[in-house]
């Protein structure tokens, strides 16, 4: 198999990184299955990508006739035997917790065709984990996304110990095709290249904000204006969607309970989510959605070149 003779992907998952992937493979020309267990889940996700595709035409980063066809390159399923035929590559986008992980490969694994190529988009878990459970673990490793895919369009190819060379370089070859930039991560590591950098500065947020240092804004600001960065820690945390980040964070803990303050910031989460509050997906987390603070050109004064011949 080359990457040209990759033609329908299957998403695992259809929440915010689903959508985002499903997306990005049907712009460029691939027919996308979204799976979900539930149809309302399905049809809130086609209306989110519609939205996606409507914010890339409307940011001149795609045309109304671009997004019209990538649109229709995507359909929907709840049934796992059917969302699995004839498909030639999956992405998988569920909840990091490696046993729910094991039973959905699990169950996959009883109607994908023997050729198709298994990948995970697991921000903090490692594809061994729970390579054994897709059924085809030569076939299996992880191919991890940022937000928003179509901009920030870097992506982790990391294979295990028993990924076949051959799919590694299949899925640099296919990243290249679907717009990406492939990066290869040589050994596992949990949080790959970008993530193992934003998890310093995410903690370091979350300190600050859950012992009342700076407000959440404040600590924005800082970030914004200083690195000359569209949004914050925060504003990020809200377009990932705190329901994820409190779930990365309790694997972390639960892996080393000395964490510094991170049963305080589980707690703070927590709270979050318990209230409903997970993000820009929810209409408010952090921020209130559409057109949060942080978008507004009086959130930061940025100094500008006045005199500038």
């Amino acid at each position: 198999m080359q990457a040209s003779d990759i033609k329908k992907v299957l998403i695992i998952g259809s929440g915010t990184m689903g959508r985002h992937i499903g997306l990005q493979n049907a712009l460029f020309g691939c027919d996308v299955v979204l799976y979900d267990l539930n149809e309302d889940a399905l049809k809130t996700a086609v209306v989110h990508i519609g939205k996606i595709a409507g914010g890339f035409v409307k940011g001149g980063y795609i045309t109304e006739e671009m997004a019209s066809a990538a649109l229709a390159r995507i359909s929907t399923s709840s049934d796992p035997a059917q969302a699995s035929e004839g498909i030639d590559l999956v992405s998988e986008s569920i909840p990091e917790n490696v046993e729910l992980k094991k039973k959905v490969w699990g169950e996959f694994s009883k109607y994908l065709p023997k050729d198709a190529i298994l990948t995970t988009n697991t921000s903090t878990l490692l594809p061994s984990l729970f390579a054994e459970a897709s059924g085809k673990p030569e076939r299996f490793l992880a191919w991890h996304f940022n937000l928003p895919v179509f901009i920030a369009n870097i992506v982790d190819v990391m294979p295990h110990a028993g990924t076949d060379p051959s799919v590694t370089q299949l899925m640099v070859d296919y990243s290249k095709r679907v717009g990406l930039i492939p990066i290869f991560i040589e050994q596992e590591w949990a949080r790959y290249v970008f993530n193992e950098m934003f998890t310093t500065l995410q903690s370091s947020a979350q300190r600050l904000a859950v012992n009342k240092v700076a407000s959440i804004e404040d600590i924005d600001r800082c970030w914004m204006v200083i690195l000359n960065a569209p949004f914050g820690p925060f504003a990020i945390m809200d377009n990932i969607g705190i329901d994820t980040n409190l779930n990365i964070l309790k694997e972390a803990v639960a892996a080393d309970p000395d964490v510094p303050y991170g049963k305080e910031v589980i707690a703070f989460l927590q709270a979050k989510v318990d209230a409903g509050e997970l993000g820009r997906k929810t209409g408010k987390g952090f921020y209130t959605y559409p057109n949060p603070a942080y978008e507004q050109p009086d959130f930061v004064e940025r100094v500008v070149p006045k005199y500038k011949k």
